[in-house]
């Protein structure tokens, strides 16, 4: 039997805070710890609680009317996570590389737990099937660096664009005997209230390269801050691994930039004149 008091709300509540968190990863609200972000996943969240609570709360669904109530509402949410999926990838490269993770781990429970419903009597054997297959896949999908795939060379001169994470120094063009500034992400800089960026406020010559090396243990962004990335936004760096930029495109002679993933890390950089 479905419980339609929970379905409701339960599918509002979801599909909302999908959403919202699609939104704030494309960055169009450009939080992740605090904000709309923090508000759109304990929304999902609770509507996820709701939904399968409702879907569920007397067994699977047998009516025709459930039924059809479950595949719509199954159709709606996977809708509406592909459409975020898409939106965020250009910003969030690796979020396809982590749906796959989770459906490795989800469609063997799945399997499990309907066997279970249907009393199946081979099954502890079919389980233990089922948990080798995922942890064997997971593991494989990790070690072969799928989930934080490498990049071979930052897009364009200025360090923007999708395939900049992971991106190392020597991948940059920079002018010949262009001088180069290096900036340290320090470790703990997650932590609000901890020195982040070394140093905080840098000078460097038109044309010249400046360097960040994340030396914390989780990764962080090197965002534009007045135009939300559209300068130049590293995506993700991750630890013991750089993002480079090169100055001569840019056309301000300030430029504050933030982590979009800790937005209380700033600092801020002036373009002097030329080398």
């Amino acid at each position: 039997m479905t419980d339609w008091d929970l379905l409701m709300p339960g599918i509002g509540l979801t599909a909302l805070g999908i959403a919202g968190v699609g939104l704030s990863l494309a960055g169009i609200a450009a939080t992740f710890l605090e904000g709309m972000h923090a508000v759109s996943l304990l929304a999902m969240f609770i509507g996820l609680i709701f939904l399968v609570q409702g879907l569920f709360k007397d067994g699977f669904p047998s009516s025709p009317r459930a039924k059809s109530a479950t595949f719509i509402v199954l159709g709606f949410l996977v809708t509406f996570g592909i459409a975020a999926a898409i939106t965020v990838s250009a910003r969030v490269p690796s979020i396809y590389a982590y749906i796959v993770l989770m459906m490795i781990i989800f469609i063997p429970v799945s399997i499990l737990a309907l066997a279970s419903y249907k009393k199946t009597p081979y099954l502890r054997n079919l389980g233990i099937i089922l948990i080798g297959v995922a942890i064997v896949g997971g593991s494989t999908f990790y070690a072969l660096g799928v989930v934080a795939p490498k990049s071979s060379a930052l897009a364009g001169q200025n360090g923007t664009g999708s395939t900049a994470h992971n991106a190392t120094a020597t991948n940059v063009t920079l002018s010949k005997g262009a001088p180069i500034t290096r900036v340290t992400i320090l470790p703990g800089a997650s932590a609000k209230g901890n020195p982040n960026f070394d140093p905080k406020v840098l000078n460097v010559a038109k044309g010249g390269g400046i360097i960040w090396t994340n030396n914390d243990n989780v990764p962080h962004t090197v965002t534009s801050f007045t135009d939300s990335g559209k300068s130049f936004d590293s995506s993700l760096i991750m630890p013991k691994k750089t993002f480079a930029l090169n100055t001569a495109k840019l056309t301000e002679k300030t430029y504050d930039y933030f982590c979009t993933l800790h937005p209380f890390m700033k600092a801020k950089f002036t373009i002097g004149g030329s080398r």
